[in-house]
């Protein structure tokens, strides 16, 4: 490992060139100038240094990214940048800890935990269900019992989700196949966005802890909040044994949480790489004193091979969240719908109280569905703003000149692939449009 300063850390295959910067010092000038982009403030770092992660240019084979995953080892891949280091580290407090260079012992913990809580949360919504199909149908009854019975089950299927993603490392893959992409330039640009992700994910955790521990409380002094049906809390015959399904549920629901974390998280990073991308692409000039047709041409050809690993990118970062996305936003739908039916129906006893209780519901739904469809529709637009950019820069497309002509009209037809983003399991790309059309 390679010490960089007292907070970052990187792995052994990572190297560090002498130059420092994103200008790279082996590569030759050309004649043709790339414009200056808006310089940016950079977070201050304990030595005033900047992280370079040196790569060749010659293009990267999909096996090869893999290999070289697995030989560094996956969870060594997060700590190439101490935010996402900071996912082991919150996994690892929760009991979360199935990667492959852990021991035995701990991953047969973190399997037992997890087994443990997803059969208590399972037979939580099979017992709802029970109920709800044998009691006589009542709207109010029926309506909430769903709702908090979804959210149940959202937590739970992410909490199997995380556990699978850790398995098979694809997070961490995902990450180094992106800093190999382009050097991780983007990422350190917008470092501050990201910052202020992890922290909203904090505070939306810390509420989330806050309020499933009140309606314990509550709820084991013989309170009614929550759940109309006088049933659901006997689950277990003594009513104060409904802590421990309320325990289960609030350990899920901080794996869903970390879960969500993860997905945000790595789609603005694929975002602001394809940002920084863009930048590029549309501040090409040229300088007429030293123009070269040769030199033009050829930085569209780099262009065209960074292009090629970003999507390489965003294909994994589709293969990894295309089913997690369906079935999150399959179920957050209706648990969005039956929230609000809790907001404004009127109980006859206690309605501040239930009204408190129903409000957060409503708010965890809405900001996990803006999770989820934000950041997949940002991604989609910039993808397609691309090739706008490309279009848009006259210093391409005149004056006319046949070589540079031919290798810009070769670089927008790479760019024509409408298909690019995250996915509802294959069904639709997560764009504006289709946000639109859900909602």
């Amino acid at each position: 490992m390679q010490h960089i300063g007292p907070k970052y850390l990187l792995p052994a295959f990572i190297t560090l060139p002498p130059s420092v910067g994103y200008i790279y010092a082996d590569e030759p000038e050309m004649p043709c100038e790339i414009g200056e982009l808006p310089k940016k403030k950079k977070p201050p770092l304990a030595d005033d240094s900047e992280t370079k992660i040196d790569i060749d240019e010659e293009d990267l084979d999909k096996d090869e990214i893999d290999a070289s995953s697995d030989h560094s080892g996956p969870e060594e891949d997060y700590k190439i940048d101490s935010i996402f280091y900071r996912i082991c580290a919150f996994c690892f407090i929760i009991g979360i800890n199935f990667y492959r260079n852990r021991c035995a012992k701990l991953r047969c913990v973190s399997a037992n935990i997890v087994l443990v809580n997803c059969c208590i949360n399972l037979y939580f919504i099979g017992y709802v269900v029970y109920l709800t199909l044998t009691k006589r149908f009542e709207p109010e009854r029926v309506a909430i019992s769903i709702s908090m019975s979804t959210w149940i089950l959202q937590a739970t299927l992410s909490t199997l989700f995380l556990a699978y993603w850790q398995a098979t490392s694809t997070p961490c893959k995902l990450l180094k196949q992106l800093y190999e992409a382009h050097k991780g330039v983007g990422i350190h640009h917008n470092r501050k966005h990201l910052v202020t992700i992890l922290r909203t994910f904090y505070i939306v955790l810390a509420l989330t802890v806050l309020y499933n521990v009140s309606g314990m409380f509550i709820n084991f002094f013989g309170g009614k909040v929550g759940y109309m049906d006088e049933d659901i809390p006997k689950i277990f015959g003594d009513r104060r044994l409904f802590i421990i399904v309320q325990l289960a549920n609030l350990y899920c629901i901080l794996c869903w949480g970390v879960a969500l974390f993860i997905f945000s998280l790595l789609v603005h990073s694929v975002h602001y790489e394809f940002s920084y991308y863009n930048e590029q692409v549309h501040s090409i000039k040229c300088n007429q004193e030293h123009q070269t047709d040769e030199a033009l041409c050829n930085y569209l050809i780099k262009l065209i091979k960074v292009h090629n690993r970003l999507t390489e990118c965003v294909k994994r970062l589709d293969d990894m969240f295309n089913r997690y996305a369906f079935v999150m936003i399959a179920t957050i739908i209706p648990t969005t719908i039956f929230s609000l039916f809790m907001v404004f129906r009127r109980p006859k006893e206690s309605f501040g109280l239930e009204l408190l209780f129903s409000c957060p519901l409503v708010f965890f739904c809405v900001f996990s569905f803006f999770a989820l469809v934000n950041a997949p529709s940002q991604l989609h637009k910039t993808i397609y703003n691309t090739k706008s950019a490309l279009c848009a820069n006259t210093h391409i497309w005149f004056p006319y000149r046949p070589n540079v002509y031919h290798s810009a009209l070769a670089f927008v037809c790479h760019l024509d692939q409408t298909n690019l983003g995250v996915s509802i399991w294959g069904f639709a790309v997560v764009s504006k449009p289709l946000v639109l059309t859900v909602s």
